[in-house]
């Protein structure tokens, strides 16, 4: 009897470096654009998820498994369970790509932990298959990478092994003479290797792809750092190609059955190679100039061949060495992540390259791995991406001609800015906008989950950004950011979350996330004057004002949580940005940005011919700002408490970016903005006002563990959330000193906040903790480059910016 085997979680065998080489799986999931069902009335489209099975040869499929698996991570406080309710499964077969299963009525099950549902797939052969998550129980037509990668288990004959070799290319010669001025070179350990001032790149001989990447975007030469991901037993640069059908020929380990060779001339580097058992060509000539680099590609293809993986180069950056983000014009075809070119490739404290194509026929793609610590860019010629995620490689020849040229951002001071604050602007003013083409959104960063609530930091720098070059334009990637949310796409703290046998929105818990969007929407629609898009989607904006206008639970016009009561000693998760402090039932953070957004859209949303949908928000404004100062003034202090929780006690920190919100959104009269933040001026004073270069402090007093969520107990005051120095949310308290006449101040911490932005240190690669400090500078925090730091950018830009509208600045007396 044939040996059965789960053919998805097969993984091929390591190269012989013990636990530390890579190893490839015949199941891998992918993300794929697809239109939503007529019943999902979506405007756009939306982004599936899908297992595909990769196998080396056809094999007989026997049985699916169908389970229940981990959802798209919504929450800190929890994980939740998901469950398939559609899905379809393709497969290769002599007949072409045939549909073996199409079911859209899969019962859903009743916990977590439920046995699987089985099909008979009837022993099909194939070597390839499909299988698309096309609607989930918690978030309907957007189906989560977590549930595609847990959710199936695919029975059939155990298949042959795949085909391994690994060859390396002839050295055609290396001659060096004749540099241009400004570049030199040397060749060592495998590798030649040119620099100028403004970048350094290295080039493998054994394998077509780069060694060693580095860029100065100020040309001072510091081009020691390298961008690009290394590891033991793991290639990821370069030329990679897997057909669908058959096994990998090139790919990441023991895997590059290539033929060819390499020639170095100059300062150009020529690998001339063939893929036998694909019937490819490819001749790739890289040329260094002091300016960049310029790429002569030419892809010939003997016949058409379909594949799971291909690009002509390939390069795979390290996340934890500089979280790098390509900024272009996504489009929504095929696996997602595909970027249009021109586009930025931007390298948080190093600069940006700019990449522009002479022909139409290259594209890039864009994919970030956070499991594996990866963030590739694809350069892909003379191919069309599938409904399957696969790719179509044309028979044919296609040939561009590519430039990589080192560039500042496009976004510009004034003269009269201050050399730090000019600096600051230059190199990070599009940090913050760490844009994910996979997922189709602006992120935490480009390698992080992306958290809706964060839309109006990311709408106060792309409205002041703007198009940074030709065909890049910030505010598309805003739009891009709001349409997903519109259309029901989930986030941290956005979508369907589980409570028992209910389903409700993560929105009732994390108010910010229903303020935050809507902010940012209010603030793209202020300078936006397509009234079509704001049509296409009026019932969209429709359902999420009235569910807004739903959270006043007590119609006072202060919206509240009814899950997240803020009573100490709960430990409830926040209603607003600040997530491990228990803010809830009534959060002045989040309310204050209510009522800038109800005002704001008042006003656009009649301009652009909605003016059904802003109906009752002017009453509404009005009875929240008559309900706020009784809320959360504090006597005692003079300034506004964070909360007043369910039980109707006072919540006061005295939280420097809760008062400065306050102040900025106009929910107060003029005075006593003034007063606020002349009071918490004093006390941040009087607390010893920790070096302003490593942010400012959310609370200067400490916040108990009875006010502090479970993983927040016994740290001290200065730890994370709990006070420590952060540029994160800085914009709003600078942003106060300003508007209330109190500028000297506010330019002393512009300055100081800016000089770290500047010079790099206030943020670092992926996951290495210096977002978050102690007062004395210590790190004590977690991603390393989070979106939010750099929003005191738009208070730079409004003081500094040389093409800011007047409309737009805030940062003004």
């Amino acid at each position: 009897m044939t040996a059965t085997v789960d053919l998805l979680s097969l993984i091929e065998r390591p190269p012989p470096l013990g636990g530390m080489g890579f190893r490839n799986r015949s199941g891998v999931t992918v993300a794929i654009w697809a239109d939503g069902d007529p019943t999902d009335a979506l405007v756009g489209r939306r982004i599936v998820h899908a297992r595909t099975l990769r196998l080396p040869a056809p094999t007989p499929l026997q049985t699916l498994r169908v389970r229940p698996g981990r959802g798209y991570h919504k929450c800190g406080s929890e994980d939740q369970w998901d469950a398939v309710s559609a899905f379809r499964v393709r497969a290769l077969t002599g007949a072409g790509w045939t549909t073996l299963l199409d079911v859209t009525d899969l019962p859903m099950p009743t916990g977590g932990s439920a046995p699987p549902v089985e099909f008979d797939l009837g022993g099909v052969k194939t070597a390839a298959a499909v299988i698309e998550v096309r609607r989930s129980a918690l978030d309907g037509p957007w189906t989560p990478w977590n549930l595609a990668d847990d959710a199936f288990e695919l029975i059939g004959d155990d298949p042959v092994a795949p085909t391994q070799g690994e060859t390396r290319l002839r050295n055609g010669g290396v001659d060096l003479s004749g540099l241009p001025d400004g570049v030199s070179a040397e060749v060592d350990r495998g590798e030649v290797r040119f620099s100028t001032d403004r970048y350094a790149v290295g080039f493998s001989l054994g394998r077509a792809g780069f060694s060693f990447l580095a860029v100065d975007d100020e040309g001072h030469g510091r081009v020691e750092r390298d961008l690009l991901l290394h590891r033991p037993g793991v290639n990821l640069q370069g030329v990679m190609l897997h057909p669908v059908g058959g096994s990998s020929l090139v790919g990441p380990a023991l895997r590059c059955r290539v033929e060819g060779e390499v020639r170095v001339k100059g300062a150009t580097v020529t690998y001339d190679l063939t893929i036998p058992d694909a019937g490819q060509r490819l001749r790739l000539a890289w040329t260094m100039t002091p300016e960049g680099l310029e790429l002569e590609a030419t892809r010939t293809s003997g016949r058409t061949v379909e594949a799971w993986e291909s690009a002509v180069w390939q390069t795979a950056f390290d996340p934890g060495a500089a979280a790098t983000t390509t900024l272009g014009t996504a489009r929504r075809v095929g696996r997602t992540g595909l970027v249009d070119l021109p586009l930025l490739l931007h390298v948080p404290g190093h600069g940006s390259f700019h990449l522009v194509s002479d022909s139409a026929d290259a594209a890039w793609r864009s994919d970030a791995d956070r499991g594996n610590g990866w963030l590739l860019g694809e350069l892909r010629l003379g191919e069309e991406p599938t409904d399957r995620g696969t790719v179509v490689l044309a028979e044919g020849t296609f040939h561009a001609r590519v430039s990589w040229r080192v560039t500042d951002t496009g976004v510009e001071a004034r003269a009269d800015a201050p050399e730090q604050i000019a600096r600051a602007i230059r190199r990070t003013a599009l940090t913050g906008l760490s844009y994910r083409a996979d997922t189709g959104t602006y992120s935490n960063n480009s390698v992080s989950i992306h958290c809706p609530m964060s839309m109006d930091t990311w709408s106060a720098l792309a409205m002041r950004c703007g198009e940074v070059a030709p065909g890049i334009d910030t505010r598309t990637m805003l739009r891009d950011s709001l349409e997903r949310w519109l259309d029901g796409g989930p986030g941290y703290a956005s979508g369907t979350l589980r409570d028992g046998p209910l389903l409700r929105p993560a929105e009732d818990e994390y108010l910010i996330s229903g303020v935050g969007t809507l902010l940012g929407l209010a603030e793209y629609l202020e300078g936006s004057d397509d009234a079509a898009w704001v049509d296409a989607y009026r019932p969209r904006l429709r359902a999420h004002l009235d569910a807004l206008a739903a959270r006043d639970l007590d119609g006072d016009g202060l919206i509240e949580s009814p899950h997240r009561r803020g009573v100490s000693g709960e430990h409830d998760w926040s209603t607003n940005w600040y997530d491990v402090v228990s803010f809830g039932w009534k959060d002045a953070y989040v309310n204050a940005l209510l009522f800038r957004t109800l005002r704001l859209l008042a006003v656009s949303l009649p301009r652009l011919g909605a003016g059904d949908l802003a109906e009752g928000l002017a009453e509404w404004t009005a009875r929240l700002q008559r309900a706020f100062l009784p809320a959360f003034h504090n006597p005692d202090t003079g300034w506004i408490a964070g909360w007043r929780s369910a039980d109707g006690a006072l919540h006061d920190y005295a939280f420097l970016a809760v008062n400065a919100i306050v102040a900025t959104s106009g929910v107060l009269p003029p005075e006593r903005e003034r007063a606020v933040i002349a009071a918490l001026w004093d006390e941040y004073q009087r607390c010893g006002a920790p070096d302003p270069r490593w942010g400012l402090p959310n609370n200067l007093w400490s916040i108990p563990d009875a006010d502090l969520t479970a993983p927040m107990q016994g740290f001290p005051h200065g730890f994370y959330l709990n006070g420590a120095l952060s540029h994160s949310q800085s914009r709003h308290f600078v942003a106060a000193l300003f508007r209330v006449g109190m500028i000297a101040e506010a330019e002393s911490l512009l300055t100081s906040l800016c000089e770290t932005l500047a010079d790099g240190s206030a943020f670092g690669g992926s996951q290495t903790g210096v977002d978050w400090r102690y007062w004395d500078g210590a790190t004590c925090g977690y991603e390393g480059q989070l979106t939010e730091q750099f929003g005191i950018l738009a208070v730079a830009l409004d003081r500094y910016g040389s093409d800011v509208p007047e409309s737009l600045r805030t940062a003004r007396p």
